[in-house]
Order: C-alpha cells, then sequence, then structure tokens
C-alpha cells in the first residue's frame, strides 16, 4: 500500500499480524495511520519515536495488541533485521533517499520494493527461528497469555501468576540468612 487511507489500514487489522520490531514502531504508525494521521504526522510520530528518550510518550497502548508477534521480541539472538539480512546470506537494501524529504513519485515503486524486500526477509528470518518461535508459544501457553506479549512479562506471569506485588525473599549467599521484603 502506497499512502493508504485508513480504512485500507483497518482492512488488515483482521489478520495475525507478524512483524519485526512492531510492538516499538510498526504497531504504533499503523495505529496513527489508521486513525487518520497524515504523512507529515507519521513522519512526526516516527522521529519521536526513534530520537525520544521517552518514546513511550508518543506511542498508543492500544497498538501493542494490533500484531500477532514481533519476531524481533522472541528472537533469542536480538539483532536487526539487516543484520539478519547478512547473515542468513539474504537479499539485503539499502534505501537512498533522505527519510526526512518526500520522494518524488517517480521513485516511490524503488520504495516499494524496498519495503517489499523487507516483508520477504522478515518471512526468513520467521522461518529462520522456528525454535524461538516455539519456545514463545510455550511460554505464552504456560502463562496463559497471548504471543504477542513480551518475554519478561511472560516470565514474571509464569513466576508469580497474577500477583503484581509478591513477597520477594532476599537470600545473602555468604551466610543464607533471608530477609523478606518488596
Amino acid at each position: 500500500m502506497i499512502n493508504p487511507e485508513p480504512k485500507d489500514i483497518e482492512a488488515i487489522m483482521y489478520y495475525r499480524l507478524v512483524g519485526f520490531n512492531n510492538l516499538d514502531y510498526d504497531n504504533h504508525i499503523l495505529w496513527a495511520a489508521m486513525m487518520g494521521y497524515s504523512n507529515a504526522q507519521l513522519y512526526n510520530l516516527s522521529q519521536n519515536i526513534i530520537n525520544s528518550e521517552d518514546s513511550s510518550k508518543f506511542k498508543f497502548s492500544e497498538a501493542y495488541r494490533l500484531s500477532y508477534t514481533d519476531i524481533y521480541d522472541f528472537s533469542t539472538k536480538k539483532q536487526s533485521l539487516k543484520k539478519w539480512q547478512i547473515e542468513l546470506g539474504l537479499n539485503h537494501l539499502e534505501n537512498e533517499y533522505e527519510w526526512d524529504k518526500p520522494v518524488d513519485k517517480s521513485h516511490w515503486e524503488e520504495i516499494a520494493d524496498y519495503c517489499v524486500n523487507d516483508v520477504v526477509t522478515t518471512e526468513a528470518v520467521w522461518n529462520h527461528l522456528s525454535v524461538d518461535w516455539k519456545a514463545r508459544c510455550i511460554l505464552a501457553d504456560i502463562a496463559d497469555m497471548p504471543p504477542n506479549t513480551r518475554t519478561n512479562a511472560l516470565s514474571l506471569a509464569i513466576v508469580f501468576g497474577n500477583n503484581k506485588y509478591p513477597e520477594l525473599v532476599y537470600t545473602d549467599l555468604k551466610t543464607g540468612e533471608q530477609t523478606r521484603g518488596r
């Protein structure tokens, strides 16, 4: 899709969306586009998410639920999609246009090809990380939570259940003495 309307974005929400680093970026851009943000507003949102010391101020809580899962999040090896492309010998493209400048319509197909390449290689990384995905599904099943839930949240749910304020026990490794605390 090139410059989709909000209704076009809404139409893809019925699919199980899988992305790469989408929990922290793409989901929020999609949400804003679905809400009718202009291209200029989307650009500003993108810049705020990327460059802000506290990007959470610019994110939408509802957007975290848009996707089925995030490959970067469930991957045990944290690296960029570009690094995965290189490591796995996948087609690696760079965008030659400045991100903060409008691109002439005559170059839109080049930009679309760049994006399609990222989609194709994202699928290849998904296939490569099938064991990590199985592990995520097992964690999500044990925690009784969706697979889009971050690994840390799944682990906490497994260990502490629904108790948001568990009583912690601290053990001094030298003496074995235990103290209770929060």
